[in-house]
């Protein structure tokens, strides 16, 4: 656990491109460029994941006004359309992947991965199989968690460091698993109440959306404003 100082907003993204019949959270190209712009106009500092850890690892305050940007589950316009954008603002992002998904159809090949890998993108671990963390028996949990990690590092030639929870749900368990298999950090959703400490292992985020091309809302999502709003209710 580090102690809180500046909590870093860490934003979730998933798809960005165009809207499908399904229930996956999607930002259009036009919404996720005014995003970008806004963070470069409004001189935020968009670091990656391992800087922010680094810094509470060695007990120094996160700077204000840093921003991580986050994508899960590897889709195929996380490297056509987000990582050229964020190529062009010059911003850092770290891309959550899910081996036994990568080259199906609307997710990105392992080639594109290694390649966004090697251009500076920090990519982690989604699961092998996408899989709610808690309704897993314990050899099912070592398998994803662990065979995960081997896996992406095989296909990418470089260490997998960073883990997110498929749906947000983890365990202690599985905490514990991620801590003994290497890994840094682990991110969450926007689940839990905001405390004194930062547990490595449950970073909460901001999941991004459609709506938050306004400027007003996206900087509420930013400033910490959001996370007074959600406090009014328990989280799930």
């Amino acid at each position: 656990m580090f102690q809180l100082g500046y909590y870093p907003p860490i934003l979730k993204y998933h798809r960005i491109g165009s809207f499908e019949a399904d229930p996956v959270p999607t930002v259009s190209p036009a919404a996720f460029e005014r995003q970008l712009a806004f963070l470069s106009r409004r001189r935020y500092r968009v670091v990656p994941l391992e800087d922010v850890i680094g810094w509470l690892e060695h007990g120094r305050p996160v700077p204000r006004r840093c921003v991580v940007i986050t994508f899960d589950d590897g889709y195929e316009d996380t490297y056509t359309v987000a990582w050229p954008l964020l190529k062009r603002f010059g911003f850092a992002a770290t891309v959550f992947v899910t081996p036994a998904e990568q080259g199906l159809a609307g997710f990105a090949t392992w080639d594109q991965i290694a390649e966004m890998a090697r251009d500076g993108m920090t990519i982690g671990s989604h699961t092998v199989h996408h899989s709610y963390l808690p309704a897993l028996h314990e050899d099912r949990l070592r398998e994803e968690l662990v065979e995960s990690k081997r896996m992406i590092e095989e296909r990418i030639g470089f260490a997998v460091r960073f883990f997110s929870y498929p749906i947000g749900g983890f365990t202690p368990q599985s905490q514990a698993i991620i801590r003994q298999a290497g890994y840094l950090a682990a991110c969450t959703t926007n689940r839990g109440l905001a405390r004194a400490s930062i547990d490595r292992y449950a970073l909460r985020r901001i999941k991004v959306t459609e709506r938050d091309a306004h400027p007003l809302l996206f900087w509420a999502k930013l400033s910490g404003y959001y996370d007074l709003f959600r406090r009014l209710k328990q989280p799930s």
